[in-house]
């Protein structure tokens, strides 16, 4: 039986040999499958905060910059300098049709994703003779994310917004585009050079969606900030003042993080996403810092509570803690606000704390359909409003996720003041913005449609038996439209998936589906986002009730308003007795 923890304890050995690391004395690599990981990092003594956990120099990252393929390929760097007007080796980096997404003979510009997959791959396929053979026995070989799920596993995720999201057919045509021409075009460098077999384009495929998928998981967005920064505290920056290199998350500027915890890795952490044209790995290319692996960085599993930051400098990167860490305490780093949908869409796995950052998309199609059912709007009328409005501007979907507090410093969570669990506070702000919008819009024509066709009904139809106009039943107010129109587009949203709450919950109290599994991971998944859901449709469900006690109100201020007028009419003496 082969020892598990082996290929760890080279790596380790592997790791300390390399100039510039270090590796605290009180910190040691560990098997923790039996709490549902693989490796991870642990305390064996207690650790002071601001202890240095590890060091990692920039050498020891892979990178275009520390990997012999970009000077026996310039052309896989990505196209950073290119952008600026510089010349590729041999070619003008477009081909001749000006089309510059690849060609054949493997000098096309390259992205920060596709230049480390082609790197990976070289240096995978070097085997022993790569520096880094140690490190690649330690990655994955296999992973638990959704673009290597069967069709069964995936329907476990039932309507939840990662399935739209896995993007494998996406990835197959960015790797066969962009990463086997320059292979096949360098076959003499990424196989004889190498040492390795030749591989046809299934196993190559096969192997970039690997290297492509460790990527994803472990790489860190390399950055130069350029800028002076007096504040000691600025992520990324060295204490000491000095000029930093910074590993960004894309979506950094939304989510900004003090020294706490890092939030660094490569892609961007929204889970709110709304970009409907790329998905999977291939729509986190889309930031061009160039990426790098970081042996030992990626040892540390991470949660939504950390304790441990890593600072990146010019010369190396550090991971220190931000927090007292207990002997047996795993060493957990951070990955942004993730929920736990895009956890594991990302990363192949879902914990208990990540369900702060649930979130679930609501598309505006939907809500827009419930509120023109609330106004009887024909088709057309429901059109009409929606160009008024100019819809297309809408925020789409619209992402609802809870609002709470994370201790930067220490990387801890809490819950909104006064509030004992997860819950959802209040409706997004853009959601109720968009409905009201539209639902003012389709009232006003709506209204003057009344009133137009009123006006051109003959004298029989606009007069009751008493002389009057004939008043139907008072409209809906705008309030009422809006929180009935949201709490039947919730509804309906919630419908999609095809068990109940109640029944995911029940199963996941049974203990029938197997902890860690990928059927266990995605009911974690649809339990949170029904939660998060069910917490919406009562929100909306309140707003309604206080929109109907409002409404009701204000017509029966109007009817004693009128009934007063009327009294004081029939007390008024008659023009006939006034008259002498």
């Amino acid at each position: 039986m082969a020892d598990y923890m082996q290929p760890a304890r080279a790596f380790l050995d592997w790791f300390r040999a390399w100039p510039g690391t270090t590796f605290h004395d009180d910190i040691e690599i560990v098997d923790l499958r039996a709490r549902g990981a693989g490796r991870g990092i642990v305390a064996k003594r207690d650790i002071p905060v601001d202890t240095v956990l590890f060091t990692i120099p920039r050498k020891a990252v892979i990178s275009a910059t520390t990997s012999e393929l970009a000077t026996l390929i310039p052309s896989i760097v990505q196209g950073a300098d290119n952008e600026e007007g510089e010349q590729e080796e041999g070619g003008d980096g477009e081909d001749d049709d000006g089309d510059d997404d690849g060609d054949d003979d493997g000098n096309s510009k390259q992205d920060p994703w596709t230049s480390l997959i082609l790197i990976m791959i070289y240096e995978f396929l070097r085997g022993t003779q790569s520096p880094w053979k140690p490190y690649f026995d330690v990655l994955p070989a296999v992973f638990d994310t959704p673009m290597f799920w069967g069709d069964d596993e995936l329907k476990a995720l039932q309507a939840s917004p990662v399935v739209g999201r896995v993007g494998r057919a996406e990835a197959d045509e960015m790797i066969r585009t962009k990463v086997l021409p320059v292979v096949r075009a360098n076959a003499a460098v990424f196989f004889d050079k190498a040492g390795a077999a030749p591989l046809d384009d299934d196993a190559l495929v096969q192997l970039a969606h690997r290297m492509g998928s460790t990527i994803m998981a472990y790489s860190f967005s390399l950055e130069k900030d350029e800028e002076d920064d007096d504040d000691d505290d600025h992520r990324g920056e060295k204490a000491d003042g000095s000029e930093d290199v910074e590993m960004r998350d894309g979506d950094e500027e939304e989510h900004a993080h003090g020294p706490g915890c890092d939030h660094d890795h490569a892609h961007d952490s929204s889970s709110s996403s709304s970009d409907g044209d790329s998905a999977g790995w291939v729509e986190d290319k889309d930031d061009q810092l160039p990426l790098g692996m970081v042996p030992m960085a990626d040892m540390l599993n991470a949660d939504a509570e950390c304790n441990a930051h890593i600072a990146h400098g010019v010369d190396a990167l550090t991971a220190t803690a931000v927090r007292p860490i207990c002997a047996g305490d795993e060493i957990l780093n951070y990955y942004g606000p993730l929920s736990n949908g895009e956890l594991l869409r990302r990363y192949g796995y879902t914990t208990d704390k990540h369900a702060f950052f649930d979130a679930v998309d609501v598309p505006w199609p939907l809500v827009q359909a419930h509120l023109a059912e609330q106004m009887h709007l024909l088709p057309a009328e429901a059109a009409k409003a929606a160009d008024a409005v100019d819809v297309d501007e809408f925020e789409d979907p619209v992402m609802l996720d809870r609002d709470f507090d994370e201790d930067e410093e220490t990387g801890q969570l809490r819950a909104p003041e006064g509030s004992t669990s997860v819950v959802l506070a209040e409706l997004p702000q853009t959601l109720r913005r968009q409905a009201r919008a539209f639902a003012k819009v389709a009232l006003r024509q709506q209204q003057k449609r009344r009133e137009k066709a009123l006006a051109s009904a003959p004298k029989s139809k606009q007069t009751g038996k008493n002389g009057k106009n004939d008043k139907t039943q008072a409209p809906k107010t705008e309030k009422e439209v809006v929180a009935a129109g949201l709490a039947g587009a919730l509804a309906a949203r919630l419908a999609a998936y095809p068990t109940s709450l109640a029944a995911d919950e029940a199963l996941w109290q049974s203990g029938s589906v197997p902890a860690g599994s990928r059927l266990h991971a995605a009911l974690r998944v649809r339990i949170g986002e029904k939660r998060l859901l069910a917490e919406a449709v009562a929100l909306a469900k309140a707003m309604l009730v206080e929109a109907k006690a409002e409404a009701k109100a204000e017509a029966k201020a109007a009817a004693s308003k009128t009934k007063k007028n009327v009294r004081d009419d029939d007390d008024q003496p008659s023009g006939k007795r006034q008259k002498r």
